[in-house]
């Protein structure tokens, strides 16, 4: 009697999902083994996005709008843009020649500020994650895939609209392959 209600169960319940659809985005398994390719990744949003304890600093719109512009001229190719948002030094560092070499297939997106710190010696520091694609020749030496997700403590020099990004430390910088 015990076999048959749990057979008749598992048979109720198999019926009920078999109408089920996976979710958006879920890949879809037609048989054992068999699973559809999933499509190709996307880096998301090339929206800034504040976390709640970031959105509450009396700077964050500033913090933002900053991060927003630099994202936006890496995106778009534009080195004027991104010279803007970085502190002269940075650009010094990095002229427009190699600036275009470095960035020329980067898109970036799901850019996220989790955390601000305060920066020894002045500012803050953006703890930020994003996803970047790229065509896998201009990725990271070590690192050379299509798409990668990024961690980064950005150093945020200045105030107010002289708010501008200062270079990262490699060390505290993370990545993986997506």
């Amino acid at each position: 009697m015990v076999a048959i209600v749990v057979f008749a169960g598992a048979v109720g319940t198999g019926m009920l999902l078999r109408g089920l659809q996976p979710a958006a985005g879920a890949a879809r398994i037609d048989s054992i083994g068999d699973r559809a390719a999933p499509g190709p990744p996307e880096p998301g949003p090339a929206t800034v996005v504040l976390v709640e304890d970031v959105a509450l600093h009396p700077d964050a719109d500033r913090i933002r709008a900053m991060l927003q512009k630099y994202f936006d001229a890496i995106n778009a190719g534009d080195y004027q843009l991104w010279r803007s948002a970085v502190t002269p030094q940075v650009a010094r560092d990095l002229g427009e020649s190699a600036w275009r070499g470095q960035y020329r297939s980067t898109l970036d997106g799901s850019i996220v500020v989790h955390r601000l710190e305060p920066r020894a010696g002045g500012g803050l520091v953006a703890l930020t994650s994003f996803t970047s694609l790229q065509n896998p020749v201009d990725a990271p030496p070590e690192l050379r895939v299509r798409c990668l997700r990024w961690w980064v403590s950005y150093p945020l020099i200045g105030a107010g609209n002289q708010l501008r990004l200062s270079s990262s430390s490699p060390s505290a910088n993370l990545r993986v392959a997506c």
